[in-house]
């Protein structure tokens, strides 16, 4: 049977070096609790030790998490990578890693870059700096993530800054995303007549949230489909087999099923 599902695909915690040492697990998922979520992207910079934490304390919360991370292209492009499971997520995980430079974070102007346990207990820190460019190309991420099951989606391509429009302009023919992310300030409507570039893309939104306050946003992706799972996002994208995906004004309220009810929001 297919329901609404209220996500939110972009959530950095602590190993995150911008993120507020706030975010932790428990932290993180009572917040998307509170604001009625039930699908959550755990999506830390070129990193993901932290997201097997989050699901254990989202799972009893009936909160189900997309293992993934927010990758840095060479083009200085951030990408949202998602994985079927933790395998497969640990294994591009460790090539992404290869491909960083070799620096040193300096926390004290970074900021920490720590790994815990889903009772926040310190299990260590990310030495290598996670804020930086990887030697990988836009393509090869791609490549690395459905290679291995999953799916990409360019995160917050409407901003002047390490996003797709901003570096390259355009789309790139043949890239094939599953959707494209749009600031969760911005009305899908507005973004579409603000870059026409996002013609004939599923777009979605998410707070890329660093701090807990992020967790209150203007729009929210909903998603209509069977179950949370990555198999289930990647058909809603692609509008199959009745599933789609929609960005709406936050509310705890679901949007109407009928299509008739979608027009403004649908995307």
């Amino acid at each position: 049977m297919l329901k609404w599902l209220k996500a939110d695909l972009h959530v950095h915690t602590v190993l995150s070096p911008c993120a507020e040492l706030e975010m932790g697990p428990r932290a993180i998922v009572a917040a998307a609790a509170a604001q009625g979520i039930t699908l959550l992207g755990i999506t830390d910079h070129n990193a993901w030790e932290n997201v097997p934490a989050v699901a254990a304390c989202a799972a009893p919360e009936g909160i189900a998490v997309l293992p993934g991370m927010e990758v840095q292209t060479q083009e200085d492009v951030h990408v949202l990578a998602f994985f079927p499971d933790l395998t497969a997520l640990a294994a591009v995980g460790a090539q992404i890693r290869r491909h960083l430079p070799p620096l040193k974070n300096r926390p004290e102007v970074f900021g920490d870059q720590v790994i815990v346990d889903a009772e926040e207990n310190i299990l260590g820190f990310e030495e290598k700096l996670l804020l930086a460019s990887t030697a990988l190309s836009l393509e090869a991420v791609r490549d690395l993530a459905v290679g291995a099951g999953g799916l990409i989606i360019p995160a917050h391509v409407d901003r002047p800054a390490f996003s797709l429009l901003a570096n390259l302009g355009l789309v790139p023919p043949g890239l094939q995303p599953a959707a494209l992310e749009i600031s969760s300030r911005l009305a899908p409507g507005a973004a579409r007549q603000k870059f026409p570039q996002l013609g004939g893309y599923t777009l979605l939104t998410a707070s890329d949230a660093h701090r807990l306050s992020d967790f209150v946003t203007s729009h929210t992706t909903w998603f209509y489909m069977a179950a949370p799972t990555l198999a289930e996002v990647a058909l809603a994208c692609a509008g199959k087999n009745g599933r789609k995906v929609v960005i709406a004004p936050s509310s705890d309220k679901a949007p109407a099923v009928s299509e008739e009810a979608l027009p403004e929001f649908n995307c």
